[in-house]
C-alpha cells in the first residue's frame, strides 16, 4: 500500500505548495478529530469568519449526510473537509450542491480517474457505486448569507464501514489513486474555487451542461421516495436552477432539492 495514501497525518505545507494560485483564495485549517467539519464552520460563521475558510479533518465522530444519515470517515481512509463561501443572499445559492458535484468530478477527472458520475442532488459515484457525498448548509450572520460546503470522499475501504453504509460504495483506491489527501484536496479546491467564481456571476446555469453530461440517471427510469409518497418516471435532467426533471404520464414534474431519495428502476 502506498505510504501517501496510508499517512494518518495531513501536511498543510504540501497542500499550500500544491494549491498554487488558489492558495491565496482559501485558508485551510487542519484538525485531527472533530464532530463535524460543517459544524465547526457553522460556528465560525457566527464569529464572522471570512469567505474561503476551509477545515479538513482526519476523523469525524459525528459526520452528517443528507436525511439525517451519518457520514463515515476515518484517518487515512477518507478525505473530509468543508469550505465556507459567502453570497449576497440565500437565493444566490440555488443549485450549489450540484455545482459542487461538478467541481469534484472535474478534479477527479484531472487526476485521471475514470468512471465518475453524479447522482442528484449530491452523490459522487465511481462506476455506479457511491464514492463521496456533499452536504451544503446555509447560514446567515451580520455579513449576509453563507454556505458551508461539506465534502467527503472515500480513499480506501475501512473494515467497519460495511455494516453501516446502506448502499454499495467505492473508494479511490479502486480507481488506482494513490496520490495522498493533500494532492486530492488541492485538486478539489482549485476546481471548486473556479466553479464558485462562475457560479457567483451566472448561477447554476454556468455548470448545468457539465452536470447533465455526468448525470448517472439521464433518460433512465427512476423512483423518488419522500414523505409525500413515490414518484416514478424517466429522469430528464435538471432545469436552470438545479431542480430534477422527471417525465411521467402526466408530463414533466420538477422536483426541488429536499428530503427525497432517488433510485434507478
Amino acid at each position: 500500500m502506498p505510504t501517501e495514501l496510508l499517512a494518518p497525518s495531513f501536511d498543510l505545507a504540501v497542500l499550500r505548495r500544491t494549491l498554487g494560485k488558489t492558495a491565496g483564495r482559501v485558508d485551510v485549517e487542519h484538525v485531527d478529530t472533530c464532530t463535524s467539519t460543517n459544524t465547526l464552520l457553522l460556528d465560525r460563521v457566527m464569529q464572522g469568519a471570512p469567505s474561503g475558510l476551509s477545515i479538513v479533518a482526519d476523523e469525524q465522530t459525528a459526520g452528517r449526510g443528507r436525511r439525517g444519515r451519518r457520514w463515515q470517515s476515518a484517518a487515512s481512509h477518507s478525505l473530509t473537509f468543508s469550505l465556507l463561501w459567502r453570497f449576497p443572499d440565500r437565493a444566490a445559492m440555488s443549485g450549489l450542491s450540484l455545482m459542487t458535484g461538478v467541481a469534484v468530478a472535474r478534479a477527479l477527472e484531472r487526476l485521471h480517474i475514470d468512471g465518475i458520475a453524479l447522482k442528484w442532488p449530491n452523490d459522487i459515484l465511481l462506476f455506479g457505486r457511491k464514492l463521496g457525498g456533499i452536504l451544503v448548509e446555509a447560514s446567515t450572520d451580520a455579513r449576509g448569507a453563507a454556505a458551508i460546503i461539506g465534502i467527503g470522499l472515500n480513499l480506501r475501504p475501512h473494515p467497519a464501514w460495511a455494516g453501516h453504509i446502506e448502499q454499495p460504495f467505492a473508494a479511490l483506491l479502486d480507481a488506482g489513486y494513490t496520490g495522498g489527501r493533500e494532492n486530492l484536496l488541492a485538486a478539489v479546491l482549485r476546481e471548486l474555487v473556479a466553479a464558485l467564481d462562475a457560479f457567483s456571476t451566472r448561477g447554476f446555469i454556468s455548470c448545468r451542461r457539465d452536470w447533465l453530461q455526468r448525470n448517472a440517471f439521464q433518460d433512465l427510469p427512476v423512483k423518488l421516495t419522500s414523505e409525500r409518497g413515490d414518484l416514478i418516471g424517466t429522469c430528464r435532467g435538471v432545469d436552470d436552477t438545479g431542480m430534477l426533471l422527471v417525465e411521467t404520464a402526466g408530463g414533466i414534474v420538477p422536483v426541488v432539492n429536499g428530503d427525497v431519495s432517488l433510485r434507478s428502476l
